[in-house]
């Protein structure tokens, strides 16, 4: 990758390409007595193995850094009983470029290197050593398209993406080898594996799929490929949190990824955590609205929400929201939730 980071991007198939859907994990020899948070997420992810057991993480910014940030990281998983550690990217961005003004401008994004990302890459680093052997440590990984818009504020780089999609895919071309830095530094420091996001394609944003496959798709196969390539626990998320989908199938069904986050609505109608395992045959991860019973509710009222949902999911499902929850959400409605999943099928 160091060595040919541009020929990479300039051998690679373009959108549509085709990638397997599932991989399947070797856990070796199954250990009854050990029953840590990584034990049972390594068996749920096991294709081979059958699992009555339903994990459940539900994510929440911090907006903290270094130190304070490793913190607050552990604190949230050790309160919410989650299955696994998510890291946050807060405070990460890329830096406004007001020098882009027009489309043909895109030409002039940077690319960014490894050291750029060492704060991140520190608090992994922390997380790693600390929790490790007892959890899957699973990165947020921002698409192209949400860093790009980070750089270059949405609206203009939606309207760059009508009048010159070749222009701006050059610039997306430079953001992608950016993040491709990112995780190979991830990567090194110990990650299980990214949380890795698709946007851009909302019915508010790039709703022509044909530009949305020039444009957006076609740099986030190219990262997530290559990331899947590298580790293997790495969950898709389609994030709902700009505006709904149409054409859901069609966008989304070939991501890469081992689970899937979906959001609660597609195609101008509510979309199941079982809709979503007929598409994408893979286990699926959601089923609760952020802004719902989890957010403003009571733990009873949680309880039952959770009963709910779970008593149509499919076998392999993940408990969380479809996208993260707000700041002042109660932890013991989180705690709930994840409590009752775990006992659900027990």
């Amino acid at each position: 990758m160091k060595n040919s980071r541009r020929d990479f991007i300039k051998s690679a198939a373009v959108a549509g390409i085709s990638l397997p859907l599932t991989n399947t994990f070797s856990i070796g020899k199954s250990n009854p007595l050990q029953t840590s948070n990584r034990d049972q997420m390594m068996n749920f992810m096991d294709n081979k193995a059958s699992s009555n057991y339903i994990p459940g993480g539900f994510f929440m910014h911090f907006n903290k850094k270094g130190d304070e940030a490793v913190k607050a990281h552990l604190d949230y998983y050790r309160a919410t009983k989650m299955d696994f550690v998510k890291i946050q990217f807060d405070g990460m961005s890329l830096p406004l470029m007001p020098e882009i003004k027009t489309a043909k401008d895109w030409y002039k994004m940077p690319i960014f290197k490894e050291d750029y990302f060492e704060p991140i890459v520190y608090i992994i680093k922390k997380l790693v050593k600390e929790l490790k052997n007892e959890a899957l440590i699973i990165q947020t990984l921002y698409s192209p398209y949400q860093m790009a818009k980070q750089a270059v504020p949405w609206d203009q780089l939606v309207k760059h993406v009508y009048e010159d999609p070749e222009a701006v895919s050059r610039g997306m071309e430079n953001v992608t080898l950016s993040i491709l830095n990112f995780v190979q530094a991830g990567v090194n420091a110990g990650l299980d594996g990214f949380y890795t996001c698709a946007q851009g394609g909302e019915t508010n944003r790039i709703a022509d799929i044909n530009l949305f496959n020039r444009t957006i798709k076609n740099f986030d196969m190219l990262l997530y490929k290559e990331v899947n390539q590298l580790v293997q626990h790495n969950i898709l998320h389609i994030c709902d949190y700009d505006g709904n989908y149409d054409q859901f199938e069609k966008r989304f069904k070939d991501y890469p990824g081992q689970i899937v986050n979906v959001p609660l609505q597609a195609d101008g109608k509510d979309f199941s955590l079982s809709d979503a395992y007929s598409i994408f045959n893979r286990p699926v991860m959601g089923g609760m609205d952020r802004h719902g019973v989890i957010a403003k509710g009571t733990p009873s009222q949680v309880k039952i929400a959770t009963e709910k949902m779970l008593a149509n999911a499919p076998a392999k499902t993940i408990i969380s929201g479809n996208c993260t929850v707000a700041s002042d959400t109660p932890i013991e409605n989180i705690r709930t939730a994840i409590e009752v999943a775990h006992r659900f099928r027990a």
